[in-house]
Protein backbone atom coordinates (compact mmCIF):
# COMPACT_ATOMS: atom_id res chain seq x y z
CA UNK A 1 0.00 0.00 0.00
CA UNK A 2 3.06 2.37 0.37
CA UNK A 3 2.51 5.32 -2.73
CA UNK A 4 5.30 7.19 -3.55
CA UNK A 5 4.50 11.40 -1.69
CA UNK A 6 6.03 14.50 -3.10
CA UNK A 7 7.32 15.95 0.22
CA UNK A 8 6.04 19.81 0.22
CA UNK A 9 8.94 22.10 1.93
CA UNK A 10 8.21 24.11 5.46
CA UNK A 11 6.76 27.54 4.38
CA UNK A 12 4.23 25.97 1.79
CA UNK A 13 3.02 23.10 4.28
CA UNK A 14 2.48 26.32 6.86
CA UNK A 15 0.94 27.97 4.21
CA UNK A 16 -1.93 25.33 3.30
CA UNK A 17 -2.34 24.78 7.29
CA UNK A 18 -2.85 28.30 8.05
CA UNK A 19 -5.47 28.80 5.83
CA UNK A 20 -7.78 25.56 7.29
CA UNK A 21 -6.87 26.27 10.70
CA UNK A 22 -10.35 27.76 11.63
CA UNK A 23 -12.24 24.64 10.52
CA UNK A 24 -12.92 21.75 12.76
CA UNK A 25 -9.23 19.62 10.88
CA UNK A 26 -11.01 17.88 8.61
CA UNK A 27 -11.07 16.91 4.71
CA UNK A 28 -14.08 15.82 2.44
CA UNK A 29 -13.79 11.82 2.13
CA UNK A 30 -11.00 10.65 0.52
CA UNK A 31 -8.88 13.50 0.25
CA UNK A 32 -5.38 13.05 1.30
CA UNK A 33 -2.57 15.31 0.24
CA UNK A 34 -4.87 17.70 -1.54
CA UNK A 35 -6.29 14.42 -4.13
CA UNK A 36 -8.48 12.08 -3.99
CA UNK A 37 -6.44 8.59 -2.88
CA UNK A 38 -6.50 5.79 -5.52
CA UNK A 39 -9.50 3.44 -4.81
CA UNK A 40 -6.81 0.88 -4.80
CA UNK A 41 -5.21 2.94 -2.18
CA UNK A 42 -7.66 3.86 0.33
CA UNK A 43 -7.98 2.76 4.04
CA UNK A 44 -10.90 0.96 4.82
CA UNK A 45 -11.80 3.05 8.21
CA UNK A 46 -14.60 2.19 11.23
CA UNK A 47 -15.93 4.62 13.00
CA UNK A 48 -16.24 4.03 16.94
CA UNK A 49 -18.54 6.21 18.84
CA UNK A 50 -20.77 8.24 16.18
CA UNK A 51 -21.76 11.33 18.40
CA UNK A 52 -20.86 14.84 16.49
CA UNK A 53 -17.48 14.50 16.89
CA UNK A 54 -17.20 11.03 15.98
CA UNK A 55 -18.91 12.48 12.53
CA UNK A 56 -16.34 15.98 12.70
CA UNK A 57 -13.57 13.22 12.93
CA UNK A 58 -14.74 10.69 10.26
CA UNK A 59 -14.86 13.18 7.55
CA UNK A 60 -11.19 13.10 7.08
CA UNK A 61 -11.32 8.96 6.49
CA UNK A 62 -11.15 7.37 3.32
CA UNK A 63 -13.63 4.56 3.07
CA UNK A 64 -15.59 4.36 5.88
CA UNK A 65 -17.54 0.91 5.87
CA UNK A 66 -18.54 0.55 9.68
CA UNK A 67 -20.17 2.57 12.05
CA UNK A 68 -20.40 1.49 15.95
CA UNK A 69 -22.59 2.63 18.11
CA UNK A 70 -24.33 1.50 21.91
CA UNK A 71 -27.17 4.48 20.72
CA UNK A 72 -28.48 2.84 18.41
CA UNK A 73 -30.18 6.38 16.72
CA UNK A 74 -26.79 7.44 16.72
CA UNK A 75 -25.54 4.96 14.73
CA UNK A 76 -28.33 5.13 12.09
CA UNK A 77 -28.06 8.99 11.79
CA UNK A 78 -24.26 8.33 11.14
CA UNK A 79 -24.71 5.82 8.63
CA UNK A 80 -26.73 7.67 6.50
CA UNK A 81 -24.89 10.81 6.64
CA UNK A 82 -21.69 8.70 5.76
CA UNK A 83 -23.53 6.48 2.94
CA UNK A 84 -24.55 9.98 1.71
CA UNK A 85 -20.86 11.21 1.62
CA UNK A 86 -19.98 7.89 -0.13
CA UNK A 87 -22.76 8.20 -2.70
CA UNK A 88 -23.20 3.83 -1.47
CA UNK A 89 -25.06 1.77 1.20
CA UNK A 90 -21.68 0.46 2.11
CA UNK A 91 -21.56 1.35 5.62
CA UNK A 92 -22.81 -1.52 8.24
CA UNK A 93 -24.30 -0.59 11.90
CA UNK A 94 -22.91 -1.94 14.99
CA UNK A 95 -23.59 -1.57 18.21
CA UNK A 96 -20.47 -3.94 19.99
CA UNK A 97 -16.88 -2.57 18.64
CA UNK A 98 -15.61 -6.04 18.93
CA UNK A 99 -18.09 -7.38 16.19
CA UNK A 100 -16.22 -4.15 14.03
CA UNK A 101 -12.65 -4.98 15.11
CA UNK A 102 -13.22 -9.15 14.23
CA UNK A 103 -13.68 -7.72 10.56
CA UNK A 104 -10.43 -8.56 8.60
CA UNK A 105 -11.43 -5.97 5.63
CA UNK A 106 -10.94 -3.14 8.43
CA UNK A 107 -7.92 -1.64 8.39
CA UNK A 108 -7.89 1.37 10.90
CA UNK A 109 -10.88 2.53 13.55
CA UNK A 110 -11.67 5.98 15.03
CA UNK A 111 -12.37 6.61 18.69
CA UNK A 112 -14.84 8.91 19.58
CA UNK A 113 -16.27 7.47 22.82
CA UNK A 114 -16.22 8.34 26.17
CA UNK A 115 -12.76 8.84 27.36
CA UNK A 116 -13.33 5.69 29.79
CA UNK A 117 -13.62 3.91 26.67
CA UNK A 118 -10.71 4.44 25.06
CA UNK A 119 -8.22 2.37 26.13
CA UNK A 120 -9.87 -1.02 26.27
CA UNK A 121 -10.59 -0.38 22.35
CA UNK A 122 -7.70 1.04 21.38
CA UNK A 123 -5.43 -1.94 22.82
CA UNK A 124 -7.91 -4.57 21.62
CA UNK A 125 -7.68 -2.65 17.91
CA UNK A 126 -3.86 -2.79 18.65
CA UNK A 127 -3.97 -6.47 19.04
CA UNK A 128 -5.61 -6.64 15.75
CA UNK A 129 -3.33 -5.04 13.62
CA UNK A 130 -5.81 -2.20 13.19
CA UNK A 131 -4.16 1.56 12.88
CA UNK A 132 -5.82 3.57 16.17
CA UNK A 133 -7.30 7.28 15.44
CA UNK A 134 -7.63 7.89 19.53
CA UNK A 135 -10.12 11.40 20.06
CA UNK A 136 -8.19 13.41 22.75
CA UNK A 137 -8.12 13.09 26.15
CA UNK A 138 -6.46 9.44 25.39
CA UNK A 139 -6.88 8.30 28.47
CA UNK A 140 -9.05 8.55 31.92
CA UNK A 141 -6.38 7.49 34.00
CA UNK A 142 -2.77 7.21 34.21
CA UNK A 143 -2.16 3.27 34.37
CA UNK A 144 -4.08 3.30 31.29
CA UNK A 145 -1.77 5.31 28.86
CA UNK A 146 0.70 3.41 30.09
CA UNK A 147 -0.93 0.52 28.69
CA UNK A 148 -1.73 1.80 25.39
CA UNK A 149 2.01 2.51 25.17
CA UNK A 150 3.66 -0.83 26.12
CA UNK A 151 0.29 -2.66 23.87
CA UNK A 152 1.49 0.18 21.04
CA UNK A 153 5.21 -0.73 21.09
CA UNK A 154 4.26 -4.50 21.01
CA UNK A 155 2.03 -4.99 18.18
CA UNK A 156 3.74 -1.76 15.68
CA UNK A 157 0.81 -0.31 16.01
CA UNK A 158 0.40 3.25 13.90
CA UNK A 159 -1.44 5.37 16.47
CA UNK A 160 -2.29 9.02 16.37
CA UNK A 161 -3.90 10.82 18.87
CA UNK A 162 -6.50 13.79 18.29
CA UNK A 163 -4.28 16.73 19.65
CA UNK A 164 -5.05 18.56 16.31
CA UNK A 165 -3.53 21.70 17.51
CA UNK A 166 0.05 20.45 16.87
CA UNK A 167 -0.87 20.52 12.92
CA UNK A 168 -1.91 23.97 13.22
CA UNK A 169 0.57 26.91 11.79
CA UNK A 170 0.11 29.04 14.67
CA UNK A 171 0.79 26.38 17.66
CA UNK A 172 4.01 25.16 15.08
CA UNK A 173 5.51 28.26 14.95
CA UNK A 174 4.68 29.15 18.59
CA UNK A 175 6.63 26.55 19.82
CA UNK A 176 8.97 26.71 17.18
CA UNK A 177 9.92 30.55 18.63
CA UNK A 178 10.55 29.25 22.59
CA UNK A 179 12.39 25.96 21.42
CA UNK A 180 15.14 28.06 19.24
CA UNK A 181 15.17 30.77 21.95
CA UNK A 182 13.60 33.92 20.51
CA UNK A 183 12.13 34.97 24.11
CA UNK A 184 15.35 33.94 26.00
CA UNK A 185 15.44 31.64 28.73
CA UNK A 186 11.76 29.93 29.41
CA UNK A 187 10.51 30.80 32.77
CA UNK A 188 6.98 30.57 32.86
CA UNK A 189 4.06 29.00 31.02
CA UNK A 190 0.36 30.31 31.35
CA UNK A 191 -1.88 28.19 30.33
CA UNK A 192 -5.99 29.38 30.09
CA UNK A 193 -8.92 26.96 29.41
CA UNK A 194 -12.42 27.28 30.20
CA UNK A 195 -14.25 24.75 32.62
CA UNK A 196 -17.48 24.49 32.86
CA UNK A 197 -19.90 23.25 35.78
CA UNK A 198 -22.40 21.02 34.07
CA UNK A 199 -25.72 20.47 35.87
CA UNK A 200 -24.50 22.92 38.63
CA UNK A 201 -26.09 21.35 42.05
CA UNK A 202 -29.34 20.40 39.91
CA UNK A 203 -31.31 17.76 41.85
CA UNK A 204 -32.18 14.25 39.72
CA UNK A 205 -33.33 10.96 40.14
CA UNK A 206 -33.26 7.79 38.42
CA UNK A 207 -34.73 7.50 34.49
CA UNK A 208 -35.93 4.99 32.15
CA UNK A 209 -33.18 3.53 30.28
CA UNK A 210 -34.29 4.89 26.68
CA UNK A 211 -34.98 1.90 24.34
CA UNK A 212 -31.87 2.54 21.80
CA UNK A 213 -29.31 2.82 24.29
CA UNK A 214 -27.31 -0.48 25.56
CA UNK A 215 -26.63 0.97 28.77
CA UNK A 216 -25.01 -1.75 30.28
CA UNK A 217 -22.36 -1.38 27.08
CA UNK A 218 -22.28 2.37 27.83
CA UNK A 219 -21.12 1.75 31.11
CA UNK A 220 -18.96 -0.81 30.73
CA UNK A 221 -15.42 -0.98 32.57
CA UNK A 222 -16.96 2.16 34.71
CA UNK A 223 -18.82 1.37 38.24
CA UNK A 224 -22.48 0.35 37.69
CA UNK A 225 -24.74 3.49 38.04
CA UNK A 226 -28.55 4.45 37.53
CA UNK A 227 -29.19 5.63 34.17
CA UNK A 228 -30.06 9.57 33.92
CA UNK A 229 -29.89 11.27 30.93
CA UNK A 230 -27.14 13.55 31.90
CA UNK A 231 -24.90 11.21 32.46
CA UNK A 232 -24.59 10.26 28.56
CA UNK A 233 -23.50 11.74 25.06
CA UNK A 234 -21.82 14.86 25.53
CA UNK A 235 -22.55 15.11 29.47
CA UNK A 236 -20.15 12.21 30.56
CA UNK A 237 -17.94 14.97 30.10
CA UNK A 238 -18.81 16.29 33.73
CA UNK A 239 -18.59 12.89 35.59
CA UNK A 240 -15.59 11.89 36.94
CA UNK A 241 -16.03 7.96 36.58
CA UNK A 242 -16.29 8.57 32.27
CA UNK A 243 -14.36 11.85 32.01
CA UNK A 244 -12.08 13.93 33.73
CA UNK A 245 -13.83 17.20 33.27
CA UNK A 246 -12.50 20.29 31.46
CA UNK A 247 -9.22 19.82 32.66
CA UNK A 248 -8.93 16.76 30.47
CA UNK A 249 -11.00 17.92 27.69
CA UNK A 250 -9.01 21.45 27.08
CA UNK A 251 -5.99 20.30 29.00
CA UNK A 252 -5.17 17.68 27.03
CA UNK A 253 -5.02 20.95 23.95
CA UNK A 254 -3.39 23.67 25.82
CA UNK A 255 -1.31 21.91 28.65
CA UNK A 256 -0.20 20.16 25.12
CA UNK A 257 0.89 22.72 24.10
CA UNK A 258 3.06 23.24 26.76
CA UNK A 259 4.92 20.25 26.55
CA UNK A 260 5.58 21.14 23.33
CA UNK A 261 7.13 24.29 23.90
CA UNK A 262 9.10 22.72 27.04
CA UNK A 263 10.60 20.12 24.89
CA UNK A 264 9.21 17.72 27.45
CA UNK A 265 7.10 15.26 25.24
CA UNK A 266 9.33 12.40 27.34
CA UNK A 267 8.66 13.56 30.65
CA UNK A 268 6.42 16.51 32.54
CA UNK A 269 6.67 18.06 36.20
CA UNK A 270 8.12 17.41 39.34
CA UNK A 271 5.64 18.74 41.88
CA UNK A 272 2.02 19.84 40.98
CA UNK A 273 -0.30 22.11 43.63
CA UNK A 274 -3.59 23.38 42.95
CA UNK A 275 -7.03 23.61 43.74
CA UNK A 276 -10.76 23.38 42.18
CA UNK A 277 -14.75 23.99 42.64
CA UNK A 278 -17.07 21.08 42.01
CA UNK A 279 -20.61 20.83 42.98
CA UNK A 280 -21.66 19.43 45.77
CA UNK A 281 -24.99 17.37 44.83
CA UNK A 282 -25.78 16.06 41.44
CA UNK A 283 -24.20 13.81 38.86
CA UNK A 284 -21.60 15.78 37.58
CA UNK A 285 -18.23 16.35 40.21
CA UNK A 286 -15.41 17.32 38.01
CA UNK A 287 -13.34 20.08 38.63
CA UNK A 288 -14.04 24.21 37.21
CA UNK A 289 -12.76 26.85 38.12
CA UNK A 290 -9.42 25.69 38.62
CA UNK A 291 -5.77 27.34 40.04
CA UNK A 292 -3.16 24.50 39.36
CA UNK A 293 0.50 24.87 39.65
CA UNK A 294 3.08 22.66 38.14
CA UNK A 295 6.74 23.14 38.40
CA UNK A 296 9.28 21.30 36.19
CA UNK A 297 13.03 20.06 36.95
CA UNK A 298 14.20 22.65 34.93
CA UNK A 299 12.48 25.24 37.17
CA UNK A 300 10.15 26.44 34.86
CA UNK A 301 6.59 27.20 36.13
CA UNK A 302 3.06 26.13 34.57
CA UNK A 303 -0.21 28.16 36.05
CA UNK A 304 -3.32 26.55 34.62
CA UNK A 305 -5.91 28.37 35.40
CA UNK A 306 -9.81 29.13 34.53
CA UNK A 307 -9.59 32.39 32.67
CA UNK A 308 -9.70 32.08 28.44
CA UNK A 309 -8.25 29.77 26.14
CA UNK A 310 -4.33 29.68 24.85
CA UNK A 311 -1.25 29.23 26.00
CA UNK A 312 1.29 32.41 27.48
CA UNK A 313 5.11 31.26 26.88
CA UNK A 314 7.25 33.86 28.94
CA UNK A 315 11.20 34.13 28.73
CA UNK A 316 14.02 36.80 30.24
CA UNK A 317 13.99 38.38 26.66
CA UNK A 318 10.31 38.47 25.43
CA UNK A 319 6.84 36.63 24.82
CA UNK A 320 4.80 34.35 23.02
CA UNK A 321 0.66 33.48 23.22
CA UNK A 322 -0.49 31.72 20.69
CA UNK A 323 -4.61 30.22 20.72
CA UNK A 324 -6.61 28.97 17.39
CA UNK A 325 -7.70 32.69 16.69
CA UNK A 326 -4.39 34.38 17.12
CA UNK A 327 -0.24 34.31 17.49
CA UNK A 328 1.13 36.86 19.14
CA UNK A 329 4.43 38.31 20.43
CA UNK A 330 6.73 40.76 22.24
CA UNK A 331 9.10 41.84 20.79
CA UNK A 332 6.67 41.65 17.60
CA UNK A 333 9.94 40.93 15.53
CA UNK A 334 9.24 37.26 16.71
CA UNK A 335 7.19 36.81 14.51
CA UNK A 336 9.46 37.49 11.01
CA UNK A 337 11.85 34.80 12.22
CA UNK A 338 11.88 31.39 11.07
CA UNK A 339 14.14 28.62 11.78
CA UNK A 340 17.62 28.76 11.24
CA UNK A 341 20.53 25.38 10.30
CA UNK A 342 20.02 23.29 13.18
CA UNK A 343 17.36 24.74 15.03
CA UNK A 344 14.35 22.84 16.21
CA UNK A 345 11.32 22.29 13.77
CA UNK A 346 8.02 21.10 14.26
CA UNK A 347 5.80 20.94 11.40
CA UNK A 348 4.84 17.22 10.28
CA UNK A 349 7.56 15.56 7.95
CA UNK A 350 4.36 14.39 5.54
CA UNK A 351 2.91 16.28 3.14
CA UNK A 352 -1.03 15.69 4.11
CA UNK A 353 -2.54 18.78 5.18
CA UNK A 354 -4.92 17.78 8.34
CA UNK A 355 -3.83 15.53 11.17
CA UNK A 356 -6.20 12.78 10.57
CA UNK A 357 -4.51 12.85 6.80
CA UNK A 358 -0.96 12.50 8.76
CA UNK A 359 -2.50 9.52 10.34
CA UNK A 360 -4.08 8.39 7.05
CA UNK A 361 -0.28 9.02 5.13
CA UNK A 362 1.75 6.91 7.72
CA UNK A 363 -0.88 3.84 7.18
CA UNK A 364 -0.32 3.59 3.53
CA UNK A 365 3.67 4.05 4.56
CA UNK A 366 2.99 1.33 7.33
CA UNK A 367 5.15 2.75 9.56
CA UNK A 368 4.44 5.58 12.97
CA UNK A 369 7.15 7.27 12.36
CA UNK A 370 5.76 10.83 10.57
CA UNK A 371 3.10 10.74 13.47
CA UNK A 372 3.07 13.93 15.04
CA UNK A 373 0.71 12.88 18.01
CA UNK A 374 1.87 9.09 18.77
CA UNK A 375 0.95 7.17 21.41
CA UNK A 376 3.56 8.26 23.97
CA UNK A 377 3.21 11.75 23.45
CA UNK A 378 -0.95 11.54 23.83
CA UNK A 379 -0.04 9.42 27.21
CA UNK A 380 2.36 12.31 28.68
CA UNK A 381 0.23 15.17 27.87
CA UNK A 382 -2.61 12.76 29.12
CA UNK A 383 -0.57 12.51 32.54
CA UNK A 384 -0.14 16.24 32.88
CA UNK A 385 -4.38 16.33 33.05
CA UNK A 386 -4.41 13.64 35.36
CA UNK A 387 -2.01 14.95 37.70
CA UNK A 388 -3.77 18.26 38.38
CA UNK A 389 -6.95 16.47 38.68
CA UNK A 390 -5.52 13.99 41.41
CA UNK A 391 -3.53 16.81 43.57
CA UNK A 392 -7.03 18.57 43.75
CA UNK A 393 -8.95 15.47 44.96
CA UNK A 394 -5.85 15.04 47.78
CA UNK A 395 -5.95 19.01 48.15
CA UNK A 396 -1.91 18.66 48.61
CA UNK A 397 1.10 19.25 46.65
CA UNK A 398 2.50 16.28 45.22
CA UNK A 399 5.76 15.37 44.00
CA UNK A 400 6.11 12.69 40.45
CA UNK A 401 8.94 11.25 39.04
CA UNK A 402 8.43 11.87 35.41
CA UNK A 403 10.59 9.06 34.61
CA UNK A 404 9.61 6.14 36.42
CA UNK A 405 6.06 7.47 35.98
CA UNK A 406 5.44 7.23 39.91
CA UNK A 407 4.27 9.42 42.39
CA UNK A 408 7.63 9.92 45.05
CA UNK A 409 6.78 8.42 47.93
CA UNK A 410 3.10 8.97 48.55
CA UNK A 411 1.23 5.59 48.45
CA UNK A 412 -2.29 7.31 48.55
CA UNK A 413 -2.04 9.44 45.41
CA UNK A 414 0.17 6.42 43.58
CA UNK A 415 -3.22 4.40 43.96
CA UNK A 416 -4.95 7.37 42.27
CA UNK A 417 -2.27 6.30 38.80
CA UNK A 418 -5.23 3.16 37.99
CA UNK A 419 -9.14 2.57 38.85
CA UNK A 420 -10.97 -1.15 39.10
CA UNK A 421 -12.60 -1.63 36.04
CA UNK A 422 -16.71 -3.46 36.07
CA UNK A 423 -15.86 -7.37 34.99
CA UNK A 424 -15.39 -8.14 32.09
CA UNK A 425 -14.14 -5.53 31.02
CA UNK A 426 -10.35 -5.33 33.01
CA UNK A 427 -7.76 -4.71 30.62
CA UNK A 428 -4.77 -7.31 30.05
CA UNK A 429 -1.18 -6.28 30.85
CA UNK A 430 0.93 -6.19 27.59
Amino acid sequence: MQANRPQSNRRSFLKRVGATAAAPWILPAGLVCGAAAAPSNRIATALIGSGGRGLQIIEGGDKVLAVCDVDAKHAKSAKETIDKRSGTNDCRVYRDFREVLARPDIDAVVIATPDHWHARIAIEAMRLGKAVYCEKPMTLTIADGQRMVRAAHRYGAILQVGSQQRTDEKFIRACEFVRNGRIGQLKKIRVDIPTRAGDNNKAWKPEQVPADLDYDLWLGPAPWAPYHSDRCHYNFRFVSDYSGGDVTNWGAHQLDIAQWGLGADDSGPVEVEGHGERNANGLHDAFFNVSVDFTYANGVKVELRSNGNGVRFEGTEGWVYVSRSELKAEPKSILDTVPGPGEVRLAPTVAAKTHMGIWLECIRARSPKGLNVPVEIGHRSATVCHLANIAMELGRKVKWDPAGERFVDDAEADRMRDRPSRAPWALPEC
